[in-house]
């Protein structure tokens, strides 16, 4: 798949996981298949 400008990417997690934003500190659970939100103007990182 082409990635057009204006296109985000979308991000699905692998299992049931918790995912924070390095910038604000904010961490949500996400199932999964679900799409990891984005804060901050980035994508939310999988904590180990």
């Amino acid at each position: 798949m082409e990635n057009k400008k204006g296109i985000i990417p979308v991000i699905r997690a692998e299992k049931d996981c918790t995912v924070y934003c390095p910038i604000c500190h904010k961490m949500l659970d996400v199932k999964a298949g679900e799409v990891i939100p984005r804060c901050c103007g980035k994508p939310m990182e999988v904590m180990k």
